[in-house]
């Protein structure tokens, strides 16, 4: 056993100090699983799943890297390497009514929203961040970063036009991009019709008019009404002048009628974007403003149909394509291209054969990313210790990159000949996060050294060309106790082994049978002695117990239950029934509530739910849902580490009813319920709602049972401890010995079973003061502990936190025994971070 000593806080000391460790990782090292250091080459562009897989261990993909690397460290470098302009917003005032009123047209000018994320700022130094290369926004192909004009094209069949969103490729005939080398680091930039334009299946839902093209009058409403001759044409007047609902600019009209009746006009000049179905409103007011010899009068419309405009085109942007991918195969049925629902472009049936090009380019890279695990450099890297050296296996350019100290990758590069020719910024080191970016530029392909190296299980042998090196950061406490024992302080022991035996069953005649309770035990041998082992119901472990409810059916019960429960730490806390579904929420007199309308299966699931929850009783006692029928359920409840208070009585609150089978329903004064935390026994006939704790175990004694000649059920007239028991293994076949038990208890409970008896049911003892021989009860040291020479030995040394916890355990090399003239004192050393 273990003995106790509180610190003060002078023998308290704890000294915290800065611990470093140099790491350096040469070639393959790096990708080694017990390393978990990754090589990232982030890319621009959209995402396709498993398009851009990149790393050794953990792979990721390179597109989610490089918007994850511009948020997080780059959102404030989106337009300038010196940092974006402050983001600002303006108030104007929309002005107030003739009673001050505001008006709600207050505006704002500006952007409100800055960056999300903080940029993990090195220092207080102006940034050179070179982020501003890869867009400000998005990544557009062909932007700059990278040789963004490798491209390649593909020509395939037209086959047949399925819908106005589906093109289809001939069967057997689909496109073959790795024949051409395609491959899943390009991107469909477009597709262009190779064949006579008037035949494209192609269609612009915007385009310009058709030079020439007529529209006819809707009506004939209007009219010349004076001027020379009944027929004429008005020429060149701009679409403008006249009422239009569309959105096509540009175009020019001539107005054309015969016998005084307006009844065409005729495009001249086609201008852009218009659509079939847009409606000309030309009114005689517009007529009369725009020339002076002819006098109109009424209004007519002209609608542009698909016939008067020049609708075919010859390519179609990837952005309108779904998906937004590598292959163009999109299904099956339609193997070819689709589009996206959109309101610009329509695919219609070709007027003659021809093939379609799909024109691809390389999607650019982003920078290459570093990204070193916290367990390899503890809370941080060590600031100007990072180092990265890099030879490039295309012009065989030596990179060696530094960190300045500041957040900043400074590199020196040299020729194949080892002359130096550059040195500048490539990047940033984020020292508490483990994360190196390079985004050059520079001429020694660092930018996409982690592209040139590969990735797992497709790794480039140009892996050796490089290494890395650095030191880990990481802060240690040591803690120190000084734990001094003062002379014959600990001499003595609480070892159980160490004290007499406890608390055995009296062997004084007729003692326990004054304390026998005979309970329900019936059909008895009679004139026998037994030899019986007794439970102890009371003092052990766990306690458990039933509660019955019956089937309410339709009837609200609101708080017909009201039960108060009381844990083994005498904890109190009343569970309370009513007409709602938050089981386990507290109201305001500190109730636990639980739902208990509907079937006896719902309300007892409510319980178990109350009793549960974080408002319950926090484990102490633990309930189940236990299923009997259909109209009756219970909840099995179970007390751990009940002790004597166990049987401690249950109260019930005002109208409770257990609703048992014996009790109506709803009568105006149910029935108390169960007084005791007890089984209810179930399956019998009737429920027992008076039943006792149920506990499993024995203290080991053993009782000599005698039983009477009574008819026609014997009686229990004596109950003694056994002095032998039989031993058919030793001559002579019995053992003289009293058989007391141990650890026996005022107020225990223990069982006799009708069974061991030749009978049926159980009865009780309830051990009263006398029950127990009080001579063994006494806690008394044997006597190789009670002479002066006895000396305790140290063995162990454990520390303890406030709440009792043990946090570290000190072993020492040999027992040390406690000094009884002198002090003796411990140093405890550990180190934590």
């Amino acid at each position: 056993m273990a003995v106790y000593k509180q610190f003060n806080t002078n023998e308290v000391v704890v000294s915290p100090f800065k611990a470093n460790k140099r790491f350096r990782f040469e070639g393959s090292q790096i990708t080694a699983s017990d390393a978990q250091i990754e090589y990232y080459q982030s890319q621009q562009g959209r995402y396709l799943s498993g398009s851009y897989d990149t790393g050794f261990n953990t792979m990721q993909d390179g597109v989610t890297v490089f918007n994850s690397i511009k948020q997080l460290y780059y959102s404030n470098y989106l337009t300038s390497s010196w940092g974006d302009p402050m983001v600002t917003a303006s108030f104007r005032s929309g002005g107030t009514g003739p009673q001050q009123q505001n008006l709600g047209r207050d505006t704002i000018v500006g952007n409100i929203t800055g960056p999300r994320f903080e940029n993990f700022l090195q220092s207080s130094l102006v940034q050179d961040r070179k982020f501003a290369q890869f867009s400000a926004s998005s990544a557009p192909i062909g932007f700059a970063g990278t040789d963004t004009g490798v491209s390649q094209s593909i020509t395939v069949a037209y086959d047949s036009t399925v819908d106005t969103l589906n093109l289809a490729f001939p069967v057997g005939n689909f496109p073959d991009l790795g024949s051409v080398g395609i491959d899943d680091t390009y991107v469909l930039n477009n597709v262009t019709w190779d064949g006579t334009l008037s035949q494209s299946p192609f269609q612009s839902i915007y385009s310009p008019l058709i030079t020439g093209a007529t529209i006819v009058a809707n009506d004939t409403n209007l009219t010349k009404t004076a001027g020379p001759g009944t027929g004429g044409t008005i020429n060149g007047q701009p679409l403008t002048e006249f009422t239009y609902n569309g959105t096509g600019v540009g175009a020019t009209i001539d107005i054309t009628w015969a016998a005084n009746i307006v009844t065409q006009i005729t495009i001249g000049l086609p201008g852009d974007n218009y659509k079939a179905g847009d409606i000309i409103t030309i009114t005689a007011a517009q007529l009369n403003a725009v020339q002076g010899i002819f006098t109109f009068a009424g209004s007519t419309t002209f609608t542009i149909l698909q016939s008067d405009l020049t609708s075919t085109i010859d390519t179609v942007n990837a952005n309108l394509l779904a998906p937004e991918g590598v292959n163009p195969q999109v299904d099956t049925d339609k193997r070819g291209l689709t589009l996206k629902n959109n309101n610009t472009i329509n695919f219609i049936t070709a007027g003659g054969a021809g093939n379609i090009i799909l024109n691809y380019l390389q999607a650019p890279k982003g920078p290459s990313v570093i990204s070193i695990p916290s367990m390899l450099y503890g809370e941080a890297i060590q600031p100007s210790s990072f180092r990265f050296e890099y030879t490039s296996s295309l012009n065989y350019t030596k990179s060696i990159v530094d960190d300045d100290g500041q957040g900043n990758l400074i590199v020196t590069q040299s020729k194949a000949d080892g002359t130096p020719f550059f040195s500048g910024s490539v990047g940033q080191i984020f020292y508490s996060q483990g994360i190196a970016v390079i985004t050059g530029p520079d001429s020694g392909s660092l930018r996409e050294f982690a592209y040139n190296v590969g990735y797992k299980n497709n790794i480039n042998p140009n892996i050796v060309s490089s290494s890395l090196s650095y030191s880990s950061s990481i802060t240690i406490d040591e803690n120190q106790y000084k734990c001094t024992v003062r002379d014959s302080e600990f001499t003595y022991t609480t070892n159980p082994s160490a004290l007499g035996v406890p608390g055995v069953l009296t062997t004084k005649p007729g003692q326990l049978f004054s304390s026998f309770n005979a309970g329900n035990l019936i059909g008895l041998n009679a004139s026998q002695t037994f030899t019986v082992q007794p439970k102890t119901l009371l003092g052990t472990t766990n306690a458990s117990t039933y509660y019955v409810f019956k089937d309410q059916f339709k009837e609200s019960i609101g708080q017909q239950y009201r039960i108060e429960l009381r844990t083994a730490g005498d904890e109190r806390l009343e569970f309370v029934g009513f007409n709602g579904f938050k089981n386990g929420s507290r109201n305001a007199l500190g109730q636990s509530q639980f739902n208990s309308t509907g079937s006896a299966t719902g309300i007892a699931q409510a319980f178990c739910d109350a009793v549960n929850s974080v408002n319950g009783l926090n484990g102490e006692i633990s309930c189940s849902l236990f299923t009997t029928n259909v109209t009756n359920d219970s909840v099995h409840l179970i007390q751990s580490q009940a002790g004597e208070i166990g049987n401690t009585q249950i109260k019930y609150a005002d109208s409770f009813n257990l609703l048992t089978n014996q009790d109506a329903n709803y009568q105006p004064n149910p029935s108390r319920g169960q007084q005791y935390f007890g089984n209810a026994l179930l399956g019998q006939a009737t429920y027992n709602v008076n039943g006792v704790d149920t506990f499993a175990g024995t203290k080991g004694a053993i009782l000599n049972i005698t039983t009477d000649s009574a008819a026609p059920n014997a009686n229990i007239i004596s109950i003694e401890v056994s002095q032998s028991l039989a031993d058919n293994n030793t001559i002579p076949p019995t053992i003289s010995e009293t058989f007391g038990g141990k650890n026996y208890s005022v107020g225990d409970k223990l069982e006799i079973a009708g069974t061991d008896l030749g009978g049926s049911g159980t009865g009780f003892i309830n051990l009263v003061e006398a029950d127990v021989d009080k001579s063994e009860n006494t806690q008394i040291y044997h006597d190789f502990c009670t002479g002066s020479l006895f000396t305790p030995y140290v063995t162990t040394v454990g520390l303890y936190n406030d709440s009792n916890d043990l946090v570290c355990v000190g072993k020492l090399p040999r027992p040390l025994p406690i000094s009884l003239s002198t002090d003796t004192t411990f140093m405890i050393n550990f180190d934590t971070n």
